[in-house]
């Protein structure tokens, strides 16, 4: 489809677009499976000239090897029970679940099991899957990975130089193996090793040996201190005293309520009332803008994902220029600042030390060094203050309009 065919549309018929583009996916891939069973039960491919079906998907369809191999499995799963095929066109079963899924299917529970997988992720199957047919826990153990082996010199008269390939780093494994019960397999480097090794000795008169039950006590370690550091849960948590003036440092009591509250998670909730299942890079967001005169109240407080926190700042921008709204969204780091001068609505009458201060009070002290001009503009007949960072090269140079300072 051409851009210029997008270019008209509004939000709402692009997300309907896409809906309608899944819903006919879904059925065209219903649709491909069914003509895959009828190739075979014909054995049409043979008079193509390929001695197998996947044969017959990689050379005569030009699919490829994975994408062959995931509708040939699935095909075959669906001839045995045809609720597969239905729920594809549906979309209430994707092809990775199905492939994931077919060596566990039987008559008596493809109906439950099928029902249980509906709308699941791959992480969610594999969990459904543990439970299905459990695998017994694996033994800890701690090996070394074998080198590359090097590659034989070249020759004499020959000119090229040959190195031996570098080694790929394998990728950790979280598999789940019965409910409840997790393989973890992880590559570090000798350092890590080394003091996994002293961790034994050090906690062999407790009988503590067994790397997992290491690994389980760092974690533990870990968690607790991240916990405490990024949402203020501590086993013991001090008495909330109130600040003497009007800072951005949220409280931790403050931290706590709303991170119990939310349950660590972003608590953004769209026009369907579907929450956002995102449980990184999570921060605090005022629904009031703070810089407008909203207090640290728990009410005034929820738990947001980086991505909906700043799309929310920005949204917070509207009514202004493109150009002023761009400089004042990069110039606070993602964030927007108020119009006016912090804690007062106009800036007749003071001071540069005590316009300092009101800026310093609103927290830029702490986030980055700034340094503050007053220059005067005769032509203008109005003085100006500049805000200038120094760590970003940009300046936002506040104007006095009447008894309001303004950007």
């Amino acid at each position: 489809m051409a851009r210029e065919c997008f270019d008209g549309m509004d939000d709402d018929r692009v997300l309907e677009g896409i809906a309608r583009v899944v819903r006919r996916s879904n059925e065209i891939t219903a649709e491909l499976l069914g003509y895959l069973i009828e190739v075979e039960r014909r054995q049409l491919h043979l008079r193509e000239a390929c001695s197998s079906m996947f044969a017959f998907c990689v050379e005569r369809l030009h699919l490829s090897e994975s994408a062959a191999g995931k509708r040939i499995t699935a095909m075959r799963t669906a001839q045995r029970f045809p609720l597969v095929l239905e729920m594809i066109a549906s979309g209430d079963i994707h092809l990775t679940a199905v492939n994931m899924l077919a060596a566990h299917l039987t008559e008596e529970n493809h109906v439950e099991v099928l029902a249980r997988a509906r709308h699941r992720s791959k992480r969610e199957i594999e969990v459904l899957i543990a439970e299905i047919a459990p695998r017994p826990d694996v033994a800890s153990r701690v090996m070394a990975l074998p080198q590359p082996a090097p590659l034989a010199a070249p020759g004499e008269g020959v000119g090229l130089e040959v190195r031996a390939p570098e080694r790929v780093a394998r990728p950790a494994v979280v598999a789940p193996l019965s409910p409840r019960r997790y393989e973890i397999r992880v590559t570090v480097d000798q350092e890590t090793h080394d003091k996994l090794r002293q961790l034994q000795d050090l906690l062999a008169h407790s009988g503590v040996r067994d790397p997992a039950d290491i690994i389980a006590l760092a974690i533990d370690r870990l968690h607790e201190k991240t916990l405490a550091k990024k949402a203020a849960i501590v086993e013991k948590p001090r008495a909330a005293k109130r600040p003497e003036r009007r800072t951005r440092d949220i409280p931790a009591a403050v931290e706590r309520a709303v991170w119990t509250r939310d349950g660590g998670q972003c608590a953004f909730v769209d026009r369907k009332g579907r929450r956002c299942s995102a449980t990184a890079f999570l921060e605090f967001h005022h629904v009031r803008n703070w810089a407008r005169g909203a207090e640290h109240d728990e009410s005034e407080i929820e738990l947001r994902c980086r991505a909906h926190n700043q799309t929310m700042e920005w949204r917070s921008c509207r009514g202004q220029s493109s150009a002023i709204r761009r400089r004042r969204y990069r110039w606070s780091g993602g964030g927007s600042r108020g119009n006016a001068l912090p804690g007062r609505d106009d800036g007749v009458g003071l001071s540069h030390s005590t316009i300092r201060a009101r800026w310093r009070s609103s927290g830029f002290r702490r986030r980055r060094r700034i340094r503050f001009t007053k220059v005067d503009t005769r032509k203008a007949g109005a003085p100006q203050l500049v805000v200038r960072d120094h760590r970003r090269w940009t300046a936002v140079t506040l104007k006095r309009e009447g008894r309001r300072w303004r950007q």
